[in-house]
């Protein structure tokens, strides 16, 4: 059974005289303060900020994956259609509760944070500040990828605390604290992962978030290198790639997913999940399927046709897709309608109780990363022959994928060649391997964040072809909405405090 459970930590009833019970502070700091009171009940903490993820995660897929050009909503909802069609209001049921899903694991870290000096297990007390400082930190930069500047809460929040806890910090300072939580979670964590807790982070899982972290800042920066964010995602890089420890490239695509096969070596960060077991399954298979009341994300036309997925792709295709045949009640006329959950996929699951794990980081991502990362580096040098069996090459570590993709049949997906109109250039290498992450990562929440750090114009190219493809809806004329807008929640209790907390522009 996977070692995330959900937690229900005990009530401390507090008897008191009501003469008193105006001047009382509210029950829940007590029972906190009480309850974490040594290496157990810390380490209970702490699993709960994992389990606090399956929140998150549930509702990653509308707020990243329908908003991107893999899907679009193939059932009639008002907030969902809204994201897909990029129309929503700034009272967005989906944009609130993801926002109130990230910062309830925050503030769950911040209260291990707190608790830690309570660990006298010193071992532990590392892994513990390790764990937490990176789910932390993973979460600040989900949010600052989504929302732009957002509030940076470092510590439990008073009862009666206003000002920390609403005022929105700039981007740069947000993401100054990510890596100084990943940078310590690196120094903290264990290097291999306990085996009956496959699911806790390690060094690795932190390394490569890292890296991941100065490649979008590298991306966002908009300057060719020298780029400082470049050199410190390669060393890191290059540091997974050479000491993969127990992370690899699995032979077979198809072995990467399913619930069968879940944390597998290939897996390096998935946020865990479990059908039948009180309330800790995922939505997202469900919402991704054609079934009686789901929303049916179906696959964006523009993302499974024969330019992004050549016929000789099959294997990651059908991985990626579900074909459903469909007749229609207008015309009679039968169909197939390609969905977006063959990753996911748990025939024993139930609505909105899936047991597939989501996965947020995999070796086949750092292989891609690295290519990325040394193409921006050195893609003015000319590829040689001798790339194609470099380690270190851009080529090299591309044709990985490529190789994998084939299956038992090396000829079915051809690798790129070094003197290859597609990979000569800095420029076409890039444009390749953008299309070739799409492929490797469909339907895996990749595709948006990937279009956030690639630019505005990247982004409008694309989510413009995307929206003409499948919507017939008018093109975005703006990039506004490369970020979503704050809640009107979050605003409003400003207001109701007397603190302006600005709107993101265009909303």
């Amino acid at each position: 059974m996977k070692f995330i459970k959900l937690l229900i930590l005990p009530i401390l009833i507090i008897l008191a005289g009501c003469s008193k019970f105006l001047d009382r502070q509210p029950n829940s700091i007590n029972t906190e303060a009480s309850y974490y009171q040594n290496t157990t009940q810390v380490e209970t903490g702490v699993i709960g900020c994992y389990a606090s993820l399956r929140d998150v995660y549930n509702l990653d897929f509308i707020l990243a994956g329908l908003r991107s050009d893999d899907a679009y909503i193939s059932q009639s909802d008002g907030d969902i259609n809204t994201i897909d069609f990029f129309s929503e209001e700034t009272t967005n049921s989906y944009v609130e509760s993801y926002w109130k899903a990230a910062y309830n694991s925050i503030k769950q870290c911040n209260v291990v944070l707190k608790y830690l000096g309570n660990v006298t297990d010193s071992i532990k007390k590392l892994q513990f500040e390790g764990e937490v400082r990176f789910i932390r930190a993973h979460m600040y930069f989900n949010l600052v990828r989504l929302y732009g500047a957002v509030p940076l809460v470092l510590n439990e929040v008073p009862y009666n605390d206003t000002l920390s806890s609403i005022k929105r910090i700039d981007p740069s300072i947000v993401y100054r604290q990510i890596i100084s939580d990943f940078d310590s979670a690196i120094i903290k964590l264990p290097l291999v992962s306990n085996p009956a807790q496959v699911g806790r982070v390690n060094v690795y899982a932190a390394k490569g978030m890292l890296a991941k972290v100065y490649l979008t800042l590298g991306n966002n920066l908009n300057q060719p290198y020298p780029n400082p964010y470049y050199d410190s995602s390669k060393t890191l890089l290059l540091d997974l790639l050479n000491n993969p420890g127990q992370y690899q490239l699995l032979p077979n695509y198809t072995s990467v997913f399913g619930v069968n096969n879940e944390m597998n070596p290939e897996i390096i960060y998935a946020v865990r999940y479990q059908s039948n077991a009180n309330g800790i399954g995922n939505y997202f298979t469900y919402d991704m399927e054609h079934l009686p009341g789901s929303p049916g994300f179906k696959a964006a036309s523009d993302f499974r046709g024969n330019t992004p997925f050549p016929a000789a792709d099959v294997i990651r295709f059908n991985q990626t897709f579900i074909p459903v045949s469909i007749t229609s009640s207008t015309t009679g006329i039968t169909g197939i309608s390609y969905f977006c959950g063959g990753k996911y996929q748990d025939p024993n699951s139930v609505q909105n109780d899936g047991g597939s794990d989501f996965i947020v980081l995999r070796y086949a991502d750092i292989i891609m990363m690295y290519a990325e990362v040394e193409n921006e580096i050195n893609g003015n040098t000319p590829l040689t022959a001798a790339d194609a069996t470099n380690f270190t090459s851009r080529l090299y570590q591309l044709n990985r994928i490529r190789t994998r993709a084939s299956g038992s049949v090396p000829a079915n997906v051809p690798v790129y060649a070094y003197n290859s109109s597609s990979v000569k250039t800095q420029a076409s290498f890039r444009t390749t391997l953008q299309a070739e992450r799409r492929r490797e990562f469909g339907e895996e929440d990749q595709r948006w964040y990937d279009l956030l750090r690639w630019g505005p114009i990247v982004f409008r190219t694309n989510i413009n072809k995307h929206l003409v493809a499948t919507k017939a809806a008018d093109t975005l004329t703006d990039v506004h909405q490369m970020i979503y807008a704050i809640p009107q929640r979050e605003i409003d209790i400003a207001n109701g405090y007397g603190i302006i907390m600005p709107q993101n522009p265009g909303y």
